[in-house]
């Protein structure tokens, strides 16, 4: 163990402020991670930090004591060992099985090109920043991931060409800053860095497939349509015209933990047909097509009854796969726009979980002990029974907080109560349901 190493473990709980003012002797960094205008006590200091965001985040990584990261920063916006290993099993089957190369264009700390390395003959690791470069190359080889080329090149039509000539991989990676000069958030794929829908048209010169990792909070509607439409405009810059087809082959919504987590576009140069949408979360999986996301009609209960509530998880609401889901498992949503479902006929709780099926991992299932009109009577009524409970507004003219406060309710698990709009052929009215997660 290196004198560096064996500083950072030591002082890995004192708190790096209180490091920074006290006076202890300083390590110089491993003598193959020469990280230009970085000492050894900035780069100690940020593998402290950097390290305990990675504890839960990348355990791989954190249980690797010898890595250095000379960013705090770049362990926050990494991939996590969950998500980039989703992403590796994706880049599996792209490559149809078979190990081949990918070049994963916007580096970063690396996580994303490590998991990538299990699945492909060889990797092309590309980052600008210098310090995050000469730490990789330390942090793969400590790692043992021999099958991982190192650059650092600018990303531009340019630069990339002669790298790319040479490298001809068969899927490229890229997962562009989402941040501009002032460190400002940006959603539009143009004002992103590198600038994706410039480089498309020119990264389908290089390889046969791109993959995309997009900010959770993207339009799914509207990323597909201006991916696609570079393909139209590209195809006008060459003099020629006509659709060829839509570059855009599969939506990827990954969530963990009650959180979307990324939006991965798989992009394949030859494809023609229609996209599909997939929504992972917690190890559930399910499918959907475009035309079944956009064909599907809202179906409502035909009485108020409800004796079980299901809540789609975080990957199903960014699909918006709501009427879809009704279709496919014979659901109900309790209003047009109160995206809760439940079943249109009366069943047991075992039934419900049959039914549900794999949607039982993929989101909340809920028992529900009373349905009352909501008024100011059964506000306070259940207020008083029930007050310590979790509360959800869903479609009526409050929000959470605020059903929340006219409760009188403090968080706990007494019940969990759902403030909803209900539509039947009968009545359209507010109601409050009283339920416990099952």
């Amino acid at each position: 163990m290196g004198d560096f190493e064996r500083f950072v473990l030591e002082n890995e709980e004192a708190g790096t402020s209180r490091l920074l003012l006290s006076h202890v002797d300083w390590p110089s960094p491993p003598e193959d991670c020469v990280i230009s205008g970085f000492d050894g006590k900035e780069l100690a200091v940020n593998t402290i930090e950097a390290r305990q965001k990675l504890r839960d985040k990348v355990p791989e990584w954190y249980s690797k004591s010898s890595l250095v990261y000379p960013s705090a920063l770049g362990a926050e916006q990494c991939s996590s060992s969950v998500t980039a290993g989703y992403k590796a099993v994706l880049a599996k089957r792209i490559l149809g099985g078979v190990p081949g190369r990918i070049a994963d264009l916007t580096g970063g700390l690396g996580v994303d090109s490590w998991a990538f390395s299990s699945v492909a003959s060889e990797v092309l690791y590309n980052e600008r920043n210098s310090a995050l470069v000469a730490a990789a190359r330390h942090n793969f080889d400590e790692l043992g991931a021999s099958n991982i080329r190192v650059e650092n090149v600018e990303v531009g039509k340019d630069s990339l060409g002669a790298l790319l000539a040479v490298f001809k991989p068969d899927i490229v990676f890229l997962d562009p800053a989402r941040r501009d000069s002032s460190g400002s958030k940006v959603f539009l794929l143009e004002d992103c860095s590198p600038n994706v829908l410039g480089l498309v048209p020119y990264l389908f010169l290089h390889s046969p497939n791109i993959l995309l990792k997009l900010s959770p909070m993207a339009d799914i509607t509207m990323v597909v349509e201006r991916l696609n439409r570079s393909n139209e405009s590209a195809l006008m810059e060459n003099g020629s015209s006509g659709w060829n087809g839509n570059w855009v082959r599969e939506i990827h919504v990954v969530s963990s933990m009650g959180e979307c987590k990324e939006l991965l576009v798989w992009m394949d140069r030859d494809w023609k047909g229609e996209y599909s949408v997939i929504c992972r979360e917690d190890g559930g999986s399910i499918t959907m097509s475009y035309s079944e996301l956009a064909g599907a009609k809202p179906v409502l209960p035909d009485s108020s009854f409800v004796r079980f509530i299901y809540e789609p998880g975080k990957s199903l609401a960014k699909a918006g796969a709501f009427n879809a889901l009704c279709e496919r498992f014979s659901l109900v949503k309790l209003a047009r726009f109160t995206h809760l479902l439940t079943f249109p006929e009366a069943v047991t709780k075992e039934e419900a979980v049959s039914k549900l099926g794999v949607l039982t991992g993929m989101g909340k299932l809920f028992e529900v002990a009373e349905v009352l009109k909501m008024n100011k009577a059964s506000l306070r009524e259940v207020g008083k029974r029930y007050p310590r409970s979790e509360v959800s507004a869903r479609n009526i003219p409050l929000t959470s907080a605020e059903l929340r406060t006219r409760l009188g309710v403090k968080s706990g698990d007494d019940a969990h109560v759902f403030g909803v709009r209900i539509e039947t052929p009968f009545q359209a009215d507010n109601f409050l349901l009283v339920c416990h997660r099952i």
